[in-house]
């Protein structure tokens, strides 16, 4: 439940801002999303009551969907993959940090440094002062965009639904803690090095390649007997996730005026997805891990054909 009520806030929160740094200003939604990310990652050290845990997993997740739109958007120009790269860079030093520092309250505390930095950087940013009307719910964006929108959901929420049991069945193919930290790691390091050599390519075939080596690697995971060869898949993950993440954010940019709504939405997706991906993988569960992985792969497969129909002719 407290997985869904972050995916949830970060759902709203990313669709109303994404919209909101398009009417008042991209920098303007930085500097108050990373100030608030800030405080509230600091204040995780209050939470001494479940309760409270609730109240600020909620407040993170609105503070983390102010930012995601209007960065993409302000990031426009640059070389979206090395842009892409250092995000997911920024992945594998949090994962390693937050396994070697270990205390609650010193995690929580680094975030939140981490965050007041950006707070401060944000100032500095330069933006073409530029003002779009956008109507209160963004119904003709979601729909010009939707050949990019709806393969990337449904193959994260498959995504979502592996990694919700994945370290269980990681356990249980005979992996210890380290192993599973390594696995981790190997993923957003793979998408950093995979971002910087795709980003020459065109976003409709980036969207293609990410949904079909997810369909791989999903299914990989679901015939894998022993825990070093998810090392491999880890690595194809990495592949996938960097592809169809760069291409969406690249045919978002590239055809839409409206730059910080429609990476918005896209981040809207990603909270989305970490609400049904959880909670249908949990049902399939039931009948087993593997019949989930098979499931997930089956889900993937379904992204790879619409993506293959569609995203092509997509404007």
């Amino acid at each position: 439940m407290i997985l869904v009520l972050y995916n949830g806030t970060l759902f709203l929160s990313s669709l109303i801002f994404g919209r909101l740094g398009d009417m008042y200003g991209r920098r303007k939604m930085l500097i108050i999303g990373f100030l608030l990310t800030a405080l509230v990652f600091f204040g995780h050290n209050l939470a001494n009551s479940l309760s409270m845990l609730f109240l600020f997993r909620g407040l993170a997740g609105i503070g983390v969907g102010v930012i995601p739109g209007s960065l993409s958007a302000l990031a426009w120009g640059t070389p979206l993959g090395v842009f892409t790269g250092i995000g997911a860079l920024g992945f594998t030093l949090g994962n390693f940090l937050s396994g070697a520092l270990k205390n609650d309250f010193l995690i929580f505390t680094t975030s939140a440094l981490f965050c007041f930095a950006a707070f401060i950087i944000s100032f500095f940013v330069k933006e073409e002062k530029k003002q779009i009307s956008i109507p209160l719910f963004p119904y003709q964006i979601i729909m010009k965009n939707w050949r990019v929108y709806v393969p990337f959901l449904i193959r994260h929420s498959a995504a979502q639904a592996i990694w919700a049991i994945f370290p269980i069945y990681l356990i249980g193919l005979g992996a210890n803690k380290f192993q599973i930290g390594v696995m981790y790691a190997l993923n957003p390091f793979a998408q950093f090095i995979f971002m910087l050599i795709f980003d020459k390519y065109k976003s409709y075939r980036l969207i293609k390649i990410g949904t079909f080596f997810s369909t791989l690697t999903f299914l990989g995971y679901a015939i894998s007997p022993k825990w070093q060869y998810i090392l491999f898949l880890q690595i194809l993950l990495g592949l996938s996730w960097g592809s169809l993440y760069l291409g969406s954010l690249k045919s978002l940019l590239e055809n839409n005026l409206e730059q910080a709504t429609s990476t918005g939405i896209l981040s809207s997706v990603i909270g989305l997805a970490g609400i049904l991906g959880p909670l249908v993988g949990g049902l399939i569960c039931l009948l087993g891990l593997r019949q989930l992985l098979f499931a997930s792969a089956l889900l993937a497969a379904v992204a790879f054909l619409i993506s293959w129909k569609y995203t092509k002719t997509a404007y």
